[in-house]
């Protein structure tokens, strides 16, 4: 609706500097273009609108009584727009902008659904995520907060504990009503076992370390990324070895429940590392520091869940 009674924005700015200065050629200098010009947007705007906005009286001029209304209320629309500018600069000024380095799983499926609850804790921070393929130290540098699993051989490095490794065999609590569990498996069903096409810990290790045979022909389905082990176990297409800092929180929501009671610990721990070669930000120290609670919390309670699903593990019965 505007843009049909007004020819441009420009009209608009031009007649504002005009009014507030009530020259032509005071204006032509704030803007920086010739006072012709100035004369031409202006009777050019007022052809448009079809009334004068200017009495003109030689190099005199008064604006009219609907030259007045709209100043005043052009006048009033840019000081809102100058103070909202204002203020939204001053709030990026007092943005901070933190660097966290993680997996794109532990990104997608531990920090992502506790997002909102960092917004509300940090409300003046601005997170710049950096993913990690392996746990080199290369992307330390530069980077506030990185998790990483196990010691890294830099010793420019503070270090936090942030969990010990757990690994488990998660599922999908529809996958255990079509297929059972591993001791009560439904008659004629195989199960699927998903896998990392170049493991770190495969399933013959973990059936070995928790004491339990191998499964019989079981069902192969491998992935090359981790994400895609775990978006398919919850969509219920097989089995797949979890570790637990990274996925506690789909075992808590209940996308993921363990098929096997038992929890793998290997010695090895996650670690927030950052360098110690600069001072660190209050900021960041207070990330970090809810960070470390936030996985503590979640580790309370996924010890919690597993005593309390241990009859579903043990029998496949669903409450």
């Amino acid at each position: 609706m505007l843009r049909r009674q007004v020819p441009s924005a420009n009209a608009l700015f031009v007649f504002e500097v005009v009014a507030r200065l009530g020259s032509f050629s005071k204006a032509a200098k704030e803007l920086n273009v010739t006072q012709p010009a100035i004369s031409r947007a202006i009777s050019g705007f007022e052809t448009h609108l079809g009334y004068p906005l200017f009495d003109r009286h030689g190099r005199w001029i008064k604006l009219t009584p609907s030259g007045n209304r709209l100043y005043r209320a052009t006048s009033t629309a840019f000081k809102t727009v100058i103070d909202a500018l204002q203020e939204i600069k001053q709030q990026e000024e007092n943005r901070e902008k933190v660097t966290i380095s993680m997996s794109s799983t532990s990104v997608n499926y531990w920090f992502i659904p506790r997002l909102k609850a960092f917004k509300k804790k940090f409300p003046n921070v601005s997170l710049d995520f950096q993913m990690y393929l392996d746990d080199g130290d290369d992307l330390v540098q530069g980077i506030d907060l990185c998790i990483r699993l196990s010691y890294p051989t830099d010793t420019n490095l503070h270090r936090w504990t942030f969990a010990d490794e757990r690994i488990m065999a998660l599922c999908s609590l529809d996958y255990i009503q079509e297929f059972g569990t591993l001791e009560k498996p439904v008659k004629g069903r195989n199960h699927t076992l998903i896998e990392s096409a170049d493991p770190r810990y495969s399933m013959d290790e973990f059936f070995h370390a928790i004491g339990q045979p191998p499964l019989n022909d079981p069902t192969v389905l491998k992935f090359s990324d981790y994400s895609n082990i775990i978006q398919a176990a919850i969509g219920g297409q097989g089995i797949a070895l979890a570790w637990v800092p990274e996925t506690s929180r789909l075992v808590i929501e209940g996308q993921l429940v363990p098929i096997f009671p038992q929890v793998v610990k290997t010695g090895r721990r996650y670690h927030i590392l950052a360098s110690n070669l600069t001072p660190m930000r209050p900021i960041v120290e207070n990330i970090r520091d809810w960070l470390i609670g936030e996985m503590r919390t979640d580790l309370r309670k996924v010890t919690t869940m597993m005593r309390a699903n241990a009859k579903l593990m043990r029998t496949g019965v669903v409450k």
